[in-house]
């Protein structure tokens, strides 16, 4: 009998301690014509998907900003539906502070594919032939200081095979997220 009881009051214990109301810190995006998307488990917006509105829907973007624990960054992941090439007309990402109205510049910019890191500008991401734009490409705005309590991601023009477009402003505000996540999953 005594273990039935220990074995309860360990599982009972174990519950309690996994289901302790917790508090998360994150940043919700808006950009006009987005969708604001929730993670499954915790209800935070924060992510939003929109479409390039000057690439004809050739050019589908995610984005999301998070304050880490070593890098703070904003991530924008890329995919569309006929897209061959793509690049940046310039590196110059930059963060708008609004409540200080001052602009930050990023620390650094890096772009991933499938088969790892390429350049930004120089030399045009390629989609492979059987699949135009292959959706494993993004982009990670790095800096050096924590990301403001409210921003806006200024980005440079792309390039989509040989069309250069222009993105709309990328607005953050980070929120507090207080809950019970098992619960919300």
């Amino acid at each position: 009998m005594r273990f039935y009881t220990a074995c309860l009051l360990t599982l009972f214990a174990l519950l309690l301690e996994g289901c302790a109301p917790n508090a998360f810190t994150y940043y919700r995006p808006v950009v006009d014509g987005g969708k604001v998307l929730k993670p499954h488990c915790v209800p935070t917006e924060s992510i939003v998907e929109f479409n390039l509105p000057n690439a004809n829907g050739r050019l589908h973007v995610r984005a999301w900003a998070d304050n880490g624990k070593y890098v703070n960054q904003i991530a924008l992941f890329f995919s569309g539906k006929a897209w061959r090439e793509m690049h940046f007309t310039s590196t110059d990402f930059r963060i708008r502070d609004l409540e200080g109205n001052t602009i930050l510049s990023a620390s650094s910019v890096m772009a991933y594919k499938a088969d790892g890191i390429v350049s930004l500008t120089a030399e045009p991401y390629l989609a492979p032939p059987e699949r135009p734009g292959l959706a494993r490409f993004h982009v990670q705005i790095n800096s050096h200081r924590p990301l403001p309590n409210s921003f806006e991601l200024l980005i440079p023009a792309v390039v989509i095979d040989g069309e250069e477009m222009t993105f709309p402003v990328l607005r953050f505000e980070q929120k507090q997220w207080l809950g019970i996540s098992p619960f919300n999953c």
